[in-house]
């Protein structure tokens, strides 16, 4: 009965043992030597199979093929397989020099070989169990193999197998390949089944079990072909599997082979690839994926500009969806004809869609209409201009009457202020500004005061003296109302900025006479932002302060190319909080992001409409209309945007 169940053990090791084989084609014929003394010839090409013949040591024999690591020999009548661990291919030249009397091996006796394999199992033992050497141990015990070959007692030759492959397979999982274990593993109960239940039931580690009771059924044959089944969060994605498109998830999977890898792709989404070994005969796998990016929205203020993305155009135009775009930072442009170039950095992350939305500012202005002119009695040098909620439009000059009072159809309104009996207390009217309830603020250079008048135009406070004490002026020039109705004056000069209460309470004073950030040289013009951010012109530059003056940033030197400044007199904030600045001395608008980016111009120096002579202040009403005062024209021009259409 033994001999029955070893000559089974032998025929099945013959079927598995192929693991560490690698089939090739046929070989030419080779001549080879044997390097162990009794090297023993195989019926079958397998660990523990059945012996035919033995070869001594130094033999030469001719082997007519090849096979993976076997050789095939005829010797003494006998036709078997030789493994090559066993021998060495030589040349003729070789065999030659022997011949001539080279030396040979040392033949091993049975004891010998067994003492040599054991003690180098054990130490392969002590890299798995002490060093963690997984690497180590295998190259230490994966020779051994054709060293078991020539144990001429079958039944330790087939312990020495199996345990050869126990530790095999455990190195294999201790270095994480569980596919590699399960062969070995595998191999094991092939080679002495019984010997492999004893020898296993002291292991303790769940992996490592499961991966040997896994190997078990195989060898029985109680496991011929496992299901998974493979699903996706989201559903409908693509799935392959070992490079074959299986279908869309969720999907059933089976295969005989328990080492599988799993590619999943679905748009939007990182793409998954995982090498999976399945220990189940049925089982299921889940991957929640993860969305390699998401739907970007740009808007824009009009529509219709092109968007790029990250210097590429999209062919698309606002407002439009961008879909899918990666996670990070990304760069989003968007241009439109007559309108500057909006670009930011946009940070795209999360996993509600980001929405991207600007107004885009106009670039390209052209003259509407106007009021007064050099030879009109309208206006007398005009200074200063503003308008209120309601795109009431007030200006303020050296004429009889010293404010005017437009409104939104373009008529001026001569009953206001009485008829103008109220502003006679202007002697020389510099700026003007006008806070949410109405009330107008007046800077007058020959009192040095600055001046209140209520909504009906009628006279209400004065403050200031002339003199460089904290209550006093010099000549101030610019004034604006914050959106608390705190009143920022220009004392220009004393060289500095006074901020005011809405009862006229002195706040804050700051700046003194220099060139440095936050001094001033007899500073002009003064604009409040609805970012509550303070702009300040003097004569080469713009500096940008907080409610409480301290210093942000500036921009400007002298000189007449885009960005440079000759001597600026006002300055104004529209709502999108881009700057406009009367660059006089140049006869031209200048407009510039908050930042003091350059974005437009327009204005040459002339008495015709749209050209300049002097221009003191601007102003924006709601509707976008740019208001031009020119002292030495003695008029206010009236601007707009030109449409793409009108683009020349």
């Amino acid at each position: 009965m033994e001999s029955k169940n070893f000559s089974r053990g032998m025929r099945i090791l013959s079927i598995f043992v192929l693991f560490f084989l690698l089939v090739t084609l046929e070989a030419a014929p080779v001549k080879i030597k044997v390097i162990l003394d009794n090297a023993s010839v195989k019926a079958t090409r397998a660990i523990g199979g059945k012996t035919l013949t033995r070869i001594p040591l130094n033999t030469v024999l001719n082997a007519e093929t090849k096979i993976g690591d076997w050789y095939k020999v005829t010797w003494q009548g006998s036709s078997g397989y030789i493994h090559a661990m066993n021998v060495d291919e030589v040349s003729e030249r070789e065999l030659a020099r022997e011949e001539a009397g080279g030396p040979g091996r040392p033949a091993k006796s049975q004891p010998e070989i067994v003492a040599g394999i054991e003690v180098k199992m054990e130490e392969g033992r002590k890299q798995i169990r002490l060093e963690k050497d997984f690497e180590k141990a295998i190259s230490t015990l994966k020779p051994l193999i054709a060293e078991v070959f020539n144990v001429s007692d079958h039944n330790k030759q087939r312990e020495l197998g199996a345990e050869l492959f126990l530790w095999l397979g455990l190195a294999s999982a201790g270095k994480g390949d569980a596919y590699a274990a399960l062969n070995e593993f595998k191999s094991m109960f092939s080679v002495h089944h019984p010997y492999a239940k004893e020898i296993t039931r002291n292991i303790l580690d769940p992996e490592v079990v499961a991966l040997i009771e896994q190997a078990e059924k195989q060898y029985l044959g109680l496991v011929t072909e496992y299901s998974v089944e493979i699903s996706t969060i989201p559903k409908e994605a693509k799935i392959k599997v070992n490079g074959q498109n299986i279908g869309l998830s969720p999907e059933i999977y089976r295969t005989s082979n328990p080492k599988i890898v799993i590619e999943i792709e679905k748009n939007g989404y990182k793409p998954v690839k995982d090498e999976f070994f399945i220990t189940q005969a049925t089982t299921g796998k889940r991957y929640s994926l993860e969305r390699a990016g998401i739907d970007v929205e740009v808007k824009s203020t009009p529509a219709g500009a092109k968007v790029y993305l990250d210097g590429k155009d999209t062919a698309k135009v606002t407002n439009t969806v961008l879909p899918l775009v990666p996670f990070g930072s990304h760069k989003i442009k968007v241009v439109k004809e007559n309108y500057a170039e909006w670009e930011d950095n946009v940070k795209v992350e999360g996993e509600k869609p980001v929405v991207v939305q600007m107004a885009l500012t106009p670039n390209k202005y052209a003259y509407l209409l106007k009021w007064g002119g050099p030879a009109s009695e309208l206006f007398v040098q005009p200074a200063g201009i503003a308008i209120d909620k309601a795109n009431n439009i007030y200006i303020v000059d050296s004429g009889r009457i010293k404010m005017k009072k437009i409104n939104p159809e373009g008529r001026v309104q001569t009953a206001w202020g009485a008829s103008g009996k109220q502003f006679k207390i202007l002697k020389n009217p510099t700026s003007v500004a006008v806070d949410s309830q109405g009330n107008v603020y007046v800077t007058d250079a020959k009192t040095h005061s600055f001046m209140k008048f209520d909504r009906a135009g009628t006279y209400k406070r004065k403050w200031g003296t002339e003199g460089t004490e904290n209550l006093q002026f010099k000549t101030p020039s610019g004034i604006a109302v914050d959106s608390k109705n705190d009143i920022y004056v220009v004392d220009s000069g004393n060289h500095r900025v006074k901020k005011y209460t809405s009862q006229g309470v002195l706040k804050k004073i700051w700046g003194k006479q220099g060139t440095a950030n936050g001094d001033f040289v007899y500073p002009k013009g003064i604009a409040v932002s609805q970012k509550n951010e303070v702009f300040v012109v003097d004569r080469v530059r713009v500096q940008k302060f907080s409610l409480e003056g301290e210093f942000i940033t500036s921009w400007g030197r002298r000189g007449t190319a885009d960005g440079e400044l000759n001597n600026p007199q006002g300055i104004f904030i529209d709502n999108l909080n881009f700057v406009y600045v009367a660059d006089s001395g140049s006869n031209r608008i200048q407009k510039f992001d908050g930042s003091g980016k350059f974005i437009a111009k327009w204005g040459t120096p002339g008495t015709n409409n749209g050209q300049m002579q002097y221009p003191v202040d601007v102003a924006i009403d709601s509707r976008g209309y740019v208001y031009v005062v020119e002292r030495n024209n003695n008029r206010v021009q009236l601007f707009g945007a030109v449409p793409p259409s009108e683009s020349k």
